[in-house]
C-alpha cells in the first residue's frame, strides 16, 4: 500500500479500478446486476503532466483535479474537486486556471479551449489530449460502474474502458471478481490516451 500527503480535498475520495479492451463477459454481467443505467456524452480536454498522481482535466470549463492519495488490493483511491476559480484550485494548478483563462465564459467573454492550450507556456510542461466520451452508467447497490468509448479527437483512436468505483473496498474487491477482472491491470485515463504510453 501506498499514502500521499493530499492536496485537494478527500471528503468525496473513491477507490476506482479501471481496464482497457471490450471485456464483453463483463459487460453483459453489469447490465444484469444494474440496479439503475444512464448514458452520456461528455467532451474532455486532458492536461498530462510529468507528475501522474494528478488526474487534470478540463470539462465545460471547469478544471476537475483528482490527486492519487492510496493504493490497496489493486484498486486506487483518488480525490477529487473540480474548480470554477483560481482561488479554489490547489497549488500550482491555480496558476494553470489563470493561464487557461478558464473565467473567460463567467464574464461573459468569447472562449476558445483549443486556442487556449496552444498558447501555454511550453515550460510548463503541459501536453493536452481532446477526448469524447461515450458513456454507458451502472449503479450497482452503492457502487458505481461505466463502460465507456474515449475517442482521441487528434488521432480519431477509439479506446473502450471498463471500471467500478466507490467507497467500500471490500464490495469493491468482489465486485472485480464477479467481473472476472482481478488480473487485469487498473490503468486510470490518462495514462491510457497519454501519447508516449499508449501504442
Amino acid at each position: 500500500m501506498t499514502n500521499a500527503q493530499p492536496d485537494v480535498d478527500c471528503d468525496n475520495a473513491r477507490f476506482e479500478y479501471r481496464v482497457w479492451g471490450k471485456h464483453p463477459r463483463a459487460r453483459k454481467l453489469l447490465g444484469k446486476m444494474a440496479t439503475s443505467e444512464s448514458r452520456e456524452r461528455v467532451d474532455d480536454c486532458y492536461l498530462l503532466f510529468s507528475d501522474s498522481s494528478w488526474n487534470v482535466k478540463v470539462r465545460d470549463n471547469i478544471l476537475k483535479i483528482k490527486q492519487l492519495i492510496e493504493e490497496d488490493e489493486g484498486f486506487e483511491r483518488w480525490a477529487s474537486g473540480k474548480h470554477r476559480s483560481a482561488n479554489s484550485a490547489p497549488s500550482p494548478f491555480e496558476t494553470l486556471f489563470a493561464d487557461l483563462n478558464l473565467d473567460r465564459p463567467k464574464r461573459g467573454k468569447s472562449y476558445d479551449l483549443a486556442r487556449a492550450v496552444s498558447e501555454l507556456d511550453p515550460k510548463l510542461g503541459v501536453r493536452a489530449v481532446f477526448v469524447v466520451k461515450d458513456r454507458h452508467r451502472f449503479r450497482i447497490g452503492g457502487l458505481r460502474a461505466e463502460v465507456t468509448e474515449v475517442r482521441i479527437k487528434e488521432t480519431k483512436q477509439v479506446l473502450r474502458t471498463l471500471s467500478i468505483e466507490g467507497d467500500d473496498l471490500d464490495e469493491l474487491v468482489s465486485l472485480r471478481k464477479k467481473l472476472g477482472l482481478r488480473d487485469e491491470p487498473n490503468t486510470p485515463v490518462h495514462h491510457a490516451i497519454h501519447p508516449d504510453e499508449n501504442h
